[in-house]
This record gives structure tokens, C-alpha cells and sequence, in this order.
């Protein structure tokens, strides 16, 4: 034992003294900067040259030798995030969640804090799922959106970069939502159907899905024996989207049995009778 004791030590003697070389050598692949301004520097140019990684491993040196000063900390905590965030992949958007995050805590009256906030948010986006699958993380940059919009200045140049992110996360989820309205009406579950067609048509109004959800949720109402609910559905369909293709068929299907507004430039139907 004794003897085996002794060898199991010189092995890792040996492993210990092996990396005590390698790692000089890995420090020795690159330069090490010292100087904190020629670190952000040279990490912008990684950055506008797409070299991501290397980006990372640059910015890596700050403070290193010397502490970063105030102004170019946040400089320096935002190249970083951005790195991460560009070079792509689940752990890296992650990371750069993080970091955003982390800048934010720091620094949250900075000019960038927008940006930065506007950055989690898509962190967020770019974690949910296929809308096939569950959308917890859309559900969260969704709600972390509507908060931007809501607490921003209207003038925030990052105010409208993040209504185009609300707009994408009701789209995922609605989505969501109709594939699941979509699977109860194929098995002619009809009331599961309609609570998530209501579902989609109340909570996501901007989404591409709400003008066909409405025409497929006065159809389900037809389909339970609820004519009156049936009508009122399809006359909020053209009342909402009066050219629109699917207003054209409830029409010429019997949905509609009172007279409707006129869409612009056209005579609205007085009955369910066909109507260009």
C-alpha cells in the first residue's frame, strides 16, 4: 500500500508539473495587455470585425494590472456583454443576460441603460422555445417589454426597438396558443378550442393570429349551439378588420344577421347574403 501510495503521488507530481508548463504557455498564445483604454480598444476592433471570442478573451485582461477607471468601466462591462450576446449560442446569451444585468445594477442611470435593458429583453426572446413548446421565456420578454414601454420616456430612442420586440413575443405566443386551439379542433374538443382562441384573441391584439382566431372562434360558438355568440364574434371581426379576407367569408357564410359598419369604400351587408 505503501509502495502504490507512493507511485500515485509521483503521478500527480508529475501532473501537477505539466500544467505548471502548459499554462504559461496557453497565457503566451497572445498578447496581454496592460494598458485598459488599448484593451477596450482593441476589443471594439474584434467586435466590428465579427472575432467575438477573441473580444471576450481581451476584455478578459481589464483591470488586470491596473484598476479600470469609472468612465470606461461601464464602456468596458458592455463591450463584454455585447461579445457574449454576438457569439451566439444558449450559454453565451445566457452569460450576456448577466452581464446586461450586471451593468444595469451598476450603472442604471447611464446613457446606455436603455440599450442595456432593451439587451435582456432579447436575451430573454432568444431563450423561449419553438412556439411549439412551452414559452415561459417569451412570456417573460413580453412582460419585460411592456414594462420598457411602459416606464421609458416616449422620446427613448430604445422605446420603439422594444414595441418591434412586444410585437414579436405576441406573435410566438400566439402561436403557441393557436397550435393548442388548433389540436382540440382537429379532436372536435370545441369549448377547449374556443377558451384558447379567446385566450389569444383578449391577451395578444397585435398578434398575426387574431384576425383568423376570431373567424375560427365564431365558427366554434357555431359549432356549441351558440349562434348569438357566434354573431357578435363575427361582427368584431368586421368591425376590426373589414377588408380583410376572413370579414369576406363570414359574410357569405350566415354568420352575420345584422347590418355591420361599412368598410372604407364599400357598403357593409344588411344580411348574411354574399357581399364582395
Amino acid at each position: 500500500m505503501t509502495g502504490r501510495a507512493s507511485h500515485v503521488r509521483f503521478l500527480l507530481l508529475l501532473l501537477v508539473a505539466g500544467l505548471s508548463l502548459f499554462l504559461p504557455a496557453c497565457h503566451r498564445d497572445r498578447e496581454v495587455l496592460e494598458d485598459n483604454e488599448e484593451i477596450y480598444r482593441k476589443a471594439q476592433e474584434y467586435l466590428a470585425r465579427r472575432r467575438f471570442l477573441e473580444a471576450i478573451q481581451v476584455l478578459g485582461d481589464a483591470g488586470m494590472v491596473t484598476p479600470v477607471g469609472r468612465d470606461l468601466d461601464p464602456e468596458i462591462k458592455l463591450a463584454l456583454a455585447d461579445a457574449y450576446y454576438y457569439q451566439g449560442g444558449t450559454v453565451n446569451v445566457i452569460e450576456a443576460q448577466s452581464r446586461y444585468e450586471q451593468f444595469l445594477s451598476f450603472y442604471p442611470l447611464h446613457p446606455k441603460a436603455s440599450y442595456a435593458r432593451y439587451m435582456v429583453g432579447v436575451c430573454l426572446f432568444e431563450q423561449g422555445e419553438d412556439p411549439e413548446n412551452d414559452q415561459d421565456f417569451s412570456l417573460k420578454a413580453l412582460r419585460h417589454f411592456e414594462r420598457m414601454i411602459r416606464e421609458l420616456p416616449p422620446d427613448d430612442p430604445w422605446v420603439a426597438p422594444a414595441r418591434v420586440m412586444y410585437l414579436r413575443c405576441q406573435d410566438r405566443i400566439a402561436e403557441h396558443e393557436w397550435i393548442i386551439a388548433s389540436f382540440y379542433w382537429k379532436g372536435k374538443h370545441w369549448m377547449g378550442a374556443i377558451r384558447r382562441l379567446e385566450g389569444l384573441v383578449d391577451r395578444y391584439p397585435a398578434s398575426r393570429r387574431r384576425e383568423e382566431a376570431l373567424y375560427r372562434l365564431a365558427h366554434g360558438w357555431e359549432k356549441v349551439g351558440k349562434p348569438e355568440k357566434a354573431r357578435e364574434v363575427a361582427r368584431k371581426l368586421v368591425e376590426e378588420y373589414p377588408s380583410g379576407p376572413f370579414a369576406a367569408r363570414v359574410r357569405t357564410e350566415g354568420l352575420l344577421l345584422a347590418p355591420v359598419p361599412a368598410a372604407a369604400g364599400g357598403e357593409a351587408p344588411s344580411t348574411g347574403s354574399s357581399s364582395s
